[in-house]
């Protein structure tokens, strides 16, 4: 090999290229003719299919090849299949799939391959297991990328398994990245007892000390629930990185065990590692939660001291948690020094003032964030009508669920629609309430009914009440929250012999809940007198 080839293909194996960079390569070779040699041309076709414009491998093949300047071999076609397959281009991914039939090498492993990887990244599972299936001989790479194909979509998650038992069967030794893919879908599908098979096969091969797989078992854990499981394999890590931290710390937040998240806090300054932003926004949410203001500013020192980036999240969760605990003031100074704000921020300070019990200011808020052009969510729109409510803003509730509607076009969740009822009924505004209440799909209605249903009892509306109490009865989902509800009602209203059907009723559901019995007659629904 000569002394400029070699150089070139060096200096075109680091993955720092940009395009500029790989322009001006691409010229030189032309130039000294170097790009006339297989090794050269594949290897600047490697390079650009690696960036982030992979359509330019596509327009140099195509141009070499229309020029028969060159010829492609078994290296060439695994490179121009991955790149249509990053651009979704189906049509030349299949023309290149017919051209190595054409010139007799889709028999190739590495061909082969990137065929399966083409279909299987582009949605063609079927064309993707029909390759896999024709190999006459297959290694891990095979394995993994079919098996992966397949991960992609957990409604196949027992395909996956067969794929995998299969290649056990062929002997061929699964690697960690054949684990990684496994665990991920069993986590995002709730396999635990398949995940479980893949932890024993792990703990068998030996693989449970590498650290990917390690990251990957104790995300499954988490996913599952299991976050002693994930403790255990936690705790017995030689080594541990500020991800798998932060997995931890995540778990914790997430099962509601906030206590023992912020332990973990001690644990990383004892073993000296440092934090980063997505270990501080758990840590925020965890003294959220427990409205902790101590330690919430402890976090917040730390985030100073230490010089953590102090990015749109960490901002958000720092508002969040000081609204939570009591610090509105802080929320407010840091939110005022926000130099850019997202929607989540605007939300989480609207969301903050309301339930401080500053609804109005929360509405201003409101109006400056449409001002400044940042375009309101579902969320915020929740947020905006709790303040409504809490202040008895009918005007302005209604106000706001139309714009939301109109303007913005956001199709109204239960808790718009409650909120907009929680409003109606605090007014006084029953009978207005109901018909609101027709426009919900009968499947939401419950919360709605069992609020207007309390309203009626405040404002002693009983022939409204026991139409409520009629609807309720035959929306299905009764609870014992729904029956207590409707017994007080009745007993309200005097009618001491519906109270006794109701209370009836409640004690069957009971007995039938507790052995797993789950219909229920409803109490009689007979006219009044």
């Amino acid at each position: 090999m000569c002394v400029p080839l070699k150089a070139l293909l060096v200096s075109l194996k680091t993955p720092s290229h940009c395009t500029k960079k790989l322009d001006q390569t691409l010229a030189q070779t032309i130039i000294t003719g170097l790009i006339y040699t297989n090794k050269a041309w594949n290897t600047i076709l490697r390079a650009y299919s690696k960036t982030n414009k992979p359509i330019q491998t596509l327009i140099i093949y195509n141009h070499f090849i229309q020029s028969n300047s060159i010829y492609p071999d078994n290296y060439t076609y695994p490179v121009i299949i991955s790149a249509s397959a990053r651009l979704h281009c189906v049509p030349k991914g299949k023309e290149t799939h017919a051209r190595v039939v054409k010139v007799g090498v889709d028999s190739d492993l590495y061909v082969q391959n990137a065929l399966i990887y083409f279909y299987g990244f582009t949605g063609l599972l079927r064309d993707a297991r029909q390759v896999f299936d024709t190999m006459c001989g297959r290694d891990v790479t095979s394995w993994n990328t079919i098996i992966g194909c397949y991960g992609g979509k957990t409604s196949l998650r027992t395909e996956m398994m067969i794929l995998f038992r299969g290649m056990v069967c062929e002997g061929v030794r699964a690697d960690r990245i054949t684990m990684v893919i496994l665990l991920t879908v069993c986590g995002q599908s709730r396999g635990l007892e398949f995940g479980r098979v893949i932890h024993g096969y792990i703990v068998k091969m030996g693989m449970e000390y590498e650290l990917n797989v390690e990251n990957a078992l104790l995300d499954f854990y988490i996913e599952m629930g299991r976050i002693h499981m994930a403790r255990e394999i936690f705790d017995g890590m030689a080594e541990k990185d500020i991800v798998l931290w932060n997995s931890i710390i995540h778990g914790y937040v997430k099962e509601k065990r906030p206590e023992e998240a912020l332990e973990l806090l001690v644990y990383m300054e004892n073993e000296l590692v440092q934090p980063d932003e997505t270990t501080i926004v758990s840590l925020l949410t965890a003294c959220s939660s427990l409205s902790n203001l101590k330690c919430g500013r402890h976090i917040h020192r730390i985030v100073l001291r230490n010089n953590i980036k102090q990015d749109l999240f960490v901002q958000t969760a720092l508002i969040n948690m000081y609204f939570k605990c009591g610090g509105l003031e802080d929320a407010m100074i840091i939110f005022f020094k926000m130099k850019h704000k997202d929607v989540f921020t605007w939300t989480t300070t609207i969301e903050g003032l309301a339930r401080s019990g500053f609804e109005t200011k929360a509405l201003k808020l409101f109006n400056q964030m449409e001002k400044q052009g940042t375009r309101p969510n579902e969320a915020t729109f929740v947020s905006t009508l709790t303040a409504c409510r809490q202040a008895g803003l009918v005007d302005d509730g209604c106000r706001l669920f139309k714009r939301m509607i109109e303007v913005y076009e956001i199709q109204p969740s239960i808790e718009h629609f409650t909120s907009l009822v929680e409003l109606l009924s605090k007014a006084g505004l029953l009978h207005q309430a109901e018909e609101f209440i027709s426009v919900i799909v009968p499947q939401e209605r419950l919360i709605a009914y069992k609020t207007l249903l309390s309203a009626c009892m405040s404002y002693s509306e009983i022939n409204l009440g026991l139409k409520i109490a009629d609807k309720l009865l035959h929306l299905g989902s009764l609870s014992n929250e729904v029956y207590v509800l409707l017994s007080n009602f009745y007993a309200e209203a005097g009618l001491w012999y519906k109270v006794e059907e109701t209370r009836k009723a409640m004690k069957e559901f009971n007995m039938r809940k507790q052995t797993g019995v789950s219909y229920i007659e409803l109490p009689s629904s007979r006219k009044l007198p």
